[in-house]
């Protein structure tokens, strides 16, 4: 038997140089690529697909133009001991398997790949001798259509520079590099970079802090009454307003004159709003200026809620950064809040805030969709009783 140009003994010393070794599942891969190639047009230029990223991968680069580096194999791990050869720009091609019920009927093949006994168990010559024996016997196939989408190669577009690791990136995956965005490849033997410590803020007696400007929005409580800002950021601080402050029990103030932050970091009010402005989608409108740090999130118009569940647990996840609402898919009239976002610190790591901003850089968390009126009814014709036109 030979695969490709190569004599079945050949080919195993061919596996073991390239593969490091006698690997059973490369050896079925090449006659899977043999069958494969079999069933197309001798001129077709072909791309290939791999369903487990197994050993199959290797036969297929061991055989064909086609690797993963080129961008002419993918590997779109399922599970699945298949592969698929295929014209790379109209799609039409060959899809081969190992046949669970062609196996059945060679003990030491179907004990290898229904995992039956331990490795150590396996004999590995009576083992390769039935993978030569039974040759294309064990293998289904099948002609398919490869779906549009992976058809033709996916560039990278525009490339930038991450603003937390400085090293270039493609601009599609977001605002961050997707390892910034949580997705490490590796652990280095550097020291772990600590985190940011809170910026070391100077506090000033009340009566110190007069005509200089608040750092942050300042809460005024009175139990089961109210809630609300009675100081905002920026607001300066007059003599007349010592009196309220003490009746707060704000002795202490931060003021934005003495407590310059570096650009590292970012304020509670700047990043609430930014988180708001990318949150909101199609019916779905925000407060400004942000108070205490939040903004809430309202709807625009009478509608069902409509939320991302899946980016907003993720966005929940990056430290220092929160956003609550309403269960999806309720009902809201207009005006009605449907949610609040703010950054949890009165300064956020920038750091953190890239992250948070990248999550939402696929599009909105929030829409409210308009409501339709039942079918067969005219919107017009809901206040019309019983005794419509003609009636009487």
């Amino acid at each position: 038997m030979h695969i490709g140009p190569y004599s079945y003994d050949d080919f195993l010393q061919l596996i073991k140089s390239f593969h490091g070794n006698v690997a059973p599942g490369v050896v079925i891969g090449g006659i899977m690529v043999e069958v494969a190639r079999g069933h197309l047009p001798a001129e077709v230029l072909f791309d290939a697909v791999c369903e487990t990223r197994n050993c199959l991968p290797d036969a297929v680069q061991l055989l064909t133009p086609c690797t993963i580096g080129n961008g002419w194999l993918k590997v779109i791990n399922v599970g699945r001991f298949a592969l698929s050869l295929y014209d790379k720009y109209e799609g039409k091609g060959v899809r081969v398997f190992l046949d669970p019920v062609k196996v059945a009927g060679w003990p030491e093949i179907n004990s290898w790949y229904l995992k039956l006994k331990p490795k150590k168990e396996q004999d590995s010559a009576l083992l390769l001798e039935e993978i030569r024996q039974a040759g294309p016997e064990i293998l289904g196939w099948q002609h398919i259509q490869i779906r549009s989408q992976l058809l033709g190669k996916r560039h990278r577009g525009r490339i930038v520079i991450c603003p937390l690791c400085r090293e270039a990136y493609p601009a599609q995956d977001g605002g961050i590099c997707r390892a910034c965005q949580g997705e490490p490849l590796y652990l280095t033997d550097e020291p772990a970079e600590a985190g940011l410590e809170a910026p070391a803020l100077q506090s000033f007696p009340a009566e110190q802090a007069v005509g200089r400007r608040a750092l942050h929005d300042m809460t005024k409580i009175v139990p089961g009454t109210s809630k609300g800002a009675a100081f905002e950021k920026g607001q300066v601080i007059s003599v007349g307003d010592l009196c309220r402050l003490q009746q707060m029990g704000r002795r202490h103030l931060y003021v934005q004159e003495e407590n310059q932050v570096g650009p590292e970091w970012v304020h509670e009010n700047e990043a609430a709003l930014a988180f708001a402005q990318a949150m909101a989608g199609e019916g779905v409108t925000f407060s400004e200026p942000p108070r205490e740090g939040k903004v809430n999130l309202v709807a625009g118009r009478d509608g069902l809620l409509w939320v991302d569940e899946p980016r907003l647990e993720r966005f929940n996840l990056v430290p220092g950064v929160m956003c609550a609402c309403r269960q999806g898919y309720s009902v809201l009239t207009q005006g009605r809040r449907l949610g609040a976002t703010r950054a949890i610190p009165l300064f956020l790591p920038r750091a953190d805030f890239h992250k948070a901003m990248a999550l939402l850089s696929d599009g909105p968390l929030f829409s409210v969709l308009p409501l339709r009126p039942p079918p067969g009814r005219h919107p017009g014709n809901r206040h019309r009783g019983l005794h419509g036109a003609g009636g009487g």
